[in-house]
Parts: structure tokens; C-alpha cells; sequence
């Protein structure tokens, strides 16, 4: 897998190319890009609403189906644990799993 660092604006490839394409797919809002409608997480839609408990629990579900969806081009990372943890205005991801037969964990912010 190849990518380009959002941040930085390099080439990155591996679990680091996997990490920026989950952090895009994270923060993106579904039917918000052009010609690509499919593609992000309904998670967003839940930002502004309160921190609570129950709302951790909404976020997680949400981001696991967005791992799941074909169309995030997440396939191949098979989630196993997930956590959103408040975190200033939204929350934190820490998705536990395994890509290519070896754990790996990914986090952003949302």
C-alpha cells in the first residue's frame, strides 16, 4: 500500500500509508465527496452531541462499519477492538486488529 502523508506531504507506504488512509476515512463525512459518496464514516454526524457513555459506544460501532465498507478501501484490516475515548471537542479512535497475519493498532481523532 502507498500514500501520501496529508501532513508532511510524503510518500509513505506500509501500515503508515494504512494509518493516513484510516485517518481520512475517519474524519470524512459520508456523501461529502464528489463522485465518491460512499466513502467515510457516519461517526461525524454524531460530533456536537455530548460525550457521554452511550455516545462512545455509537461512535465505535460506526467506525467499525466504516472499516467494513468496501468503498473506505479498509478491507484488508480486519478490526477487532475499538475504542473512542472523549477527547477535546470529539473523541479519540483506538482500533485494535490485524493486517496482513500481524497486529496492528490505529488511532486518530475524530
Amino acid at each position: 500500500m502507498i500514500g501520501i502523508d496529508p501532513k508532511t506531504g510524503k510518500t509513505v507506504t506500509g501500515a503508515t500509508a494504512l494509518n493516513c488512509r484510516f485517518a481520512k476515512v475517519l474524519t470524512t463525512e459520508v456523501s461529502s465527496r464528489v463522485k465518491r459518496r460512499g466513502v467515510g464514516n457516519r461517526a461525524v454526524s454524531r460530533l456536537g452531541k455530548q460525550q457521554t457513555p452511550t455516545e462512545s459506544m455509537i461512535v465505535q460501532n460506526l467506525t467499525l462499519e466504516a472499516l467494513s465498507n468496501p468503498l473506505n478501501g479498509l478491507t484488508d484490516y480486519q478490526g477487532i477492538q475499538c475504542q473512542a475515548i472523549p477527547h477535546l471537542n470529539g473523541f479519540r479512535v483506538k482500533v485494535s486488529g490485524t493486517w496482513r497475519g500481524e497486529p496492528l493498532q490505529l488511532s486518530g481523532a475524530l
